[in-house]
């Protein structure tokens, strides 16, 4: 494991051949500010890149209209879902579902059981998210706009404070902040076991190009070494 990035990260976005991520910093009059960088796993280049690029990679092409409408275009996770339309949320729960052309399809809050749902994976028409205040994970259906399955919660101690999911094929990797744990969720059979354990906070699991990165509380890292 080596240390990539020893900033303070805001989010990271992945796409198929690298991902992009925003990191709070100070400008020459010591005013902090937002810059964004980006690696491309094709080439193993890691570079600053502009925020029109940041933008376009995360929302599509539609990215200005996009960014314009959530006013904070950098803290919420997003989905491309199977349909065309691109899913924006935050980490309270609130959610704005746009069409391919960058209008509002719907804007509303998704919760389970009164607790903020976080982050989001896509799964065909399904999405998966992360419940921390209940130590679960949910999947859900936009199109349906309900709650399919729960994994984890009440008594169990599958998750402890589930913050980010991502999706690799039928495996879900959950990041828990309380036990330092990324776990692998079987989503064929809903078995859970640990992938990786660390010693500080961990947030997201990345895999690009079979690559892997992880976010840790100290910074970014590659798993590869």
């Amino acid at each position: 494991m080596k240390n990539i990035f020893s900033g303070e990260i805001l989010n990271i976005t992945t796409f198929k051949k690298g991902f992009v991520f925003a990191a709070k910093e100070s400008d020459e009059n010591g005013k902090f500010v937002a810059r964004f960088y980006g690696f491309d796993a094709e080439n193993n280049k890691f570079t600053r890149i502009k925020k029109s690029v940041f933008l376009k990679i995360k929302f599509g092409y539609e990215y200005e209209e996009i960014a314009k409408a959530l006013g904070d275009y950098v803290s919420c996770d997003v989905g491309f879902l199977n349909d065309g339309k691109i899913m924006a949320i935050y980490p309270n729960g609130e959610y704005t579902i746009f069409n391919e052309d960058g209008s509002v399809n719907v804007s509303s809050q998704l919760t389970y059981h009164g607790a903020d749902v976080c982050d989001i994976a896509v799964d065909g028409q399904y999405i998966w998210c992360a419940v921390p205040s209940e130590n679960a994970v949910i999947k859900y259906s936009p199109r349906e706009g309900r709650i399919l399955l729960r994994i984890g919660g009440g008594k169990t101690t599958a998750f402890e404070k589930p913050t980010s999911v991502t999706l690799l094929g039928s495996n879900l990797y959950i990041c828990n902040q309380n036990s330092r744990k990324i776990r692998n969720l079987n989503t064929l059979t809903n078995s859970v076991r640990d992938y990786r354990v660390f010693n500080e906070k961990v947030f997201k699991y990345i895999n690009v190009m079979s690559h892997e990165f992880v976010w840790l509380q100290s910074g970014l890292y590659t798993l590869d070494i």
